[in-house]
């Protein structure tokens, strides 16, 4: 019986049957905003997921509110520059982004000296959470049958001292410079954190995402295991207790601890990203993993960019063979679709989803019929 994309998704998340393989775009405006120079124009997110019949999780669709009490928080922007600045009274931290390229990088962490520790511990201190789902509940209901709004929950405290606060070369001398200073901001983050996800599971949500860009290039298996694997358990605990699937998007390369990754109690992994920008194909997580974690991935996004319709059918003829019979696997990009894919590529991955996709897969689709049919005699 045929499903809604909505249905499919859920069944998918929870590992249940499916009339189809899901198939759902990690994408953005990294994307969307290279449609004009291939005519495309005038689309928004929504708009060309649903162009593409895309099995809709839009990511990053916020839950709650951040309040600072007690701490004068000042934003200037212009020039390509944007700062942040926090007045506390243990001192000022200040971080900075630029643009270039189509996009925005930080170009100055929170926090870039020791000093500055007890500012943010301070800052961390007086960090207030304020449910507001007022966003999510009218983009959800905006997607409709074609799929979810998808809240984005908090990263473990130590990924966000990698990725946002520190940056990885402070991160990794502050914790052997300052171990006391620093086990206490890794408390407070994960008390924050714990409150962000308790009141994400008041949300009408089926699945949250928590964004962790797991890779064994800023982070050792030594690190994870401290300093992940009892955390994502704690967060997995509380979605799951509130009947919510709980993903951890993991872009990054996993083989390292993919180990540890199948131990922790989160349902499944988002984003696996095969070689060259990750090292884990999707049936390589499915053998080390069993079939209990839903694998939401596959695909490596600059190779949809570089390859034609054809290269780029074989290429997922070969993900969704090794991948059969398919249970709790949804197939995607291994993060962001990049800027100047082609769309006429992901147009053919649906169109072979649509035709071949099927479940149970068989693990027997044949790359040169499936070529036949999408690439010389279309759809």
């Amino acid at each position: 019986m045929a499903m809604t994309r909505r249905e499919r998704l859920i069944r998918a998340l929870r590992g249940e049957a499916v009339d189809r393989v899901p198939w759902s775009l990690c994408m953005d405006a990294y994307f969307t905003s290279s449609l004009p120079a291939q005519g495309m124009g005038g689309m928004d997110l929504l708009q060309t997921l649903r162009y593409l019949r895309n099995d809709i999780m839009e990511r990053h669709v916020p839950t709650y509110r951040t309040h600072y009490r007690g701490i004068d928080r000042r934003e200037d922007k212009g020039g390509g520059v944007e700062t942040q600045r926090f007045e506390t009274p243990r001192g000022t931290l200040t971080e900075v982004f630029r643009r270039s390229g189509g996009t925005s990088f930080r170009a100055k962490h929170l926090v870039t000296e020791p000093e500055e520790l007890a500012a943010f511990r301070y800052l961390l201190e007086h960090t207030v959470y304020e449910e507001d789902f007022t966003y999510f509940l009218r983009r959800n209901a905006e997607i409709g049958d074609d799929g979810l709004a998808t809240p984005t929950a908090p990263f473990t405290p130590i990924q966000a001292l990698l990725q946002v606060y520190l940056g990885v070369e402070n991160t990794v001398y502050f914790l052997a410079d300052y171990p006391e200073e620093m086990a206490e901001i890794l408390s407070l983050l994960h008390q924050r954190n714990k409150e962000a996800f308790r009141i994400i599971a008041r949300c009408p949500t089926p699945v949250v995402f928590a964004y962790e860009d797991t890779s064994t290039t800023v982070m050792s298996r030594g690190m994870y295991e401290e300093h992940c694997l009892g955390q994502i358990d704690e967060y997995a605990a509380i979605a799951q207790e509130a009947g919510q699937v709980y993903i951890t998007h993991m872009c990054g390369k996993l083989k390292g601890f993919a180990d540890l990754v199948g131990r922790g109690r989160q349902n499944g992994v988002d984003s696996l990203c095969p070689p060259t920008t990750g090292d884990f194909w999707a049936h390589e997580a499915r053998a080390c993993w069993g079939e209990d974690k839903v694998i939401i991935g596959g695909l490596e996004p600059p190779a949809l960019v570089f390859m034609d319709e054809e290269q780029t059918v074989r290429y997922t003829v070969e993900v969704l063979n090794r991948m059969a019979p398919g249970r709790a696997f949804i197939l995607s990009s291994g993060d962001a679709v990049a800027h100047g894919t082609p769309i006429g590529n992901l147009l053919a991955i649906t169109r072979l989803v649509e035709r071949y996709g099927a479940c149970p897969l068989s693990g027997a689709i044949d790359p040169d019929e499936a070529v036949e049919f999408i690439c010389k005699e279309g759809s």
